[in-house]
């Protein structure tokens, strides 16, 4: 085992448990697949609560594969994305796709900020802004940056830092888990399996290797600790069962559903 990965493993044994309030959530995710790698155990827990849970698709991933024409990647992308999420209980009207091009989250950082502001959610998820990929690291700053607008609760996920990233990085931060049951784990496998252009050779040799895929085995989900909440935000209907109640989104948002098709994308 690498010394990062040791060192993770090492704070992932005593992090905290994260009580998760059944409140409204936005998850900000840079590609396709990145919202059941890092996320699937979450939504599922929120939808089956009756939590309205809102998905901004921020790329379409259509540069992952250099040979295949961007169109094409995109479209067969949004498409796994749009099944994976259904397993995950989000419908296409929940998910908010930008449009933003692949590998230029960077440049795009307000338009995610933006458009999770208008979201307008107490909870909001996004990748670590230390996650070693550059459009992880810039979804992670447009969502920490609209936190600090609307007083969300920002909470973040790992993908590549599991293996690129110094765990010492988390300074003054703090590794939480989600504990998952059995059946969220398997919701969480069944859903990667419809990403079937990353995990299998059918349209290329498969970028997700076994090792990166182990995360979905394991029965807690981790979490970040980002931005202070303001305490109101965090605050449900009723106190009674906080479990079930049910938070709606205060406002339908503005973003156009096929993003800045101004801007060229990358192939």
């Amino acid at each position: 085992m690498s010394t990062t990965r040791a060192g993770w493993a090492a704070l992932r044994k005593h992090a905290p448990i994260w009580q998760v309030p059944a409140l409204a959530t936005t998850v900000v995710v840079p590609h396709p697949d990145d919202e059941v790698l890092m996320f699937g155990g979450l939504i599922q827990l929120q939808r089956s609560r009756g939590v309205d849970v809102h998905v901004v698709a921020v790329t379409d991933g259509d540069a992952s594969y250099p040979q295949i024409e961007a169109e094409r990647l995109g479209s067969i992308r949004r498409h796994e994305q749009s099944e994976a999420l259904s397993v995950l209980g989000v419908g296409e009207r929940d998910v908010h796709r930008l449009g933003v091009p692949d590998g230029a989250v960077t440049e795009w950082e307000a338009a995610v900020t933006d458009a999770v502001v208008e979201l307008d959610t107490a909870i909001i998820v996004a990748p670590w802004v230390h996650d070693h990929h550059c459009d992880h690291e810039a979804t992670g700053r447009g969502a920490l940056r609209a936190a600090a607008r609307t007083g969300a609760a920002t909470y973040f996920g790992l993908f590549w830092s599991w293996t690129h990233t110094d765990p010492e990085r988390l300074a003054d931060e703090r590794l939480t888990r989600l504990p998952l049951t059995p059946e969220l784990v398997t919701g969480r496998r069944d859903a990667m399996a419809r990403h079937r252009s990353q995990i299998t050779d059918d349209i290329a040799p498969a970028l997700l290797s076994t090792q990166m895929l182990e995360p979905l085995d394991w029965t807690d989900e981790y979490y970040v600790t980002g931005a202070e909440p303001n305490p109101m935000r965090l605050q449900t209907p009723s106190s009674n069962d906080s479990s079930t109640t049910v938070v709606t989104r205060r406002r339908k948002p503005t973003v156009s559903s096929h993003g800045p098709t101004a801007e060229p994308r990358r192939g």
